[in-house]
């Protein structure tokens, strides 16, 4: 297994590669045509501290990415939401996911947080199983939670 990559928070100049993967994913989950995104609202709203995110390299190139905000819940107090959890194709099953999720936790635990939490397409079995072998469990099933969404 190869563990020659390096993990760390994203900074400005990381913003064009994780762009560049935000739309891969999109492709990947056939909703490209929803991504608004541009290298330049990544970089305003990293520097001003409105979400965070973790790059994995290799040799260099930038191979994943790992974009979370923390958040509060009134019951446990600080929570870390990953929005996505990224690896490019070429480099999974290499344990870069699994490094970047430890990763995520090693954070989450130093910075006080009680959870983290995030969501996956109900369809998308890959990611699922990853998350269910680190001991995700499914709200959904288990608070009956919906998750629900209004547009500004």
């Amino acid at each position: 297994m190869t563990t020659d990559w390096e993990i760390s928070l994203a900074t400005k100049d990381d913003c064009a590669d994780i762009l560049d993967m935000i739309i891969e994913l999109a492709e990947y989950e056939k909703m490209e045509d929803q991504v608004a995104m541009t290298a330049e609202k990544l970089q305003r709203d990293l520097g001003a501290g409105k979400f965070s995110c973790a790059v994995s390299r290799q040799g260099g190139a930038t191979i994943g990415y790992a974009l979370f905000v923390y958040t509060f819940d009134l019951s446990l107090g600080r929570l870390m939401y990953l929005e996505d959890l990224y690896v490019r194709p070429q480099h999974r099953g290499r344990g870069a996911g699994s490094a970047m999720w430890d990763w995520l936790g090693r954070l989450g635990r130093k910075e006080n947080c009680a959870r983290l939490e995030f969501s996956v397409l109900n369809w998308n079995e890959q990611a699922i199983s990853f998350y269910r072998k680190r001991g995700a469990q499914n709200l959904t099933e288990s608070d009956g939670k919906s998750v629900l969404r209004f547009v500004l």
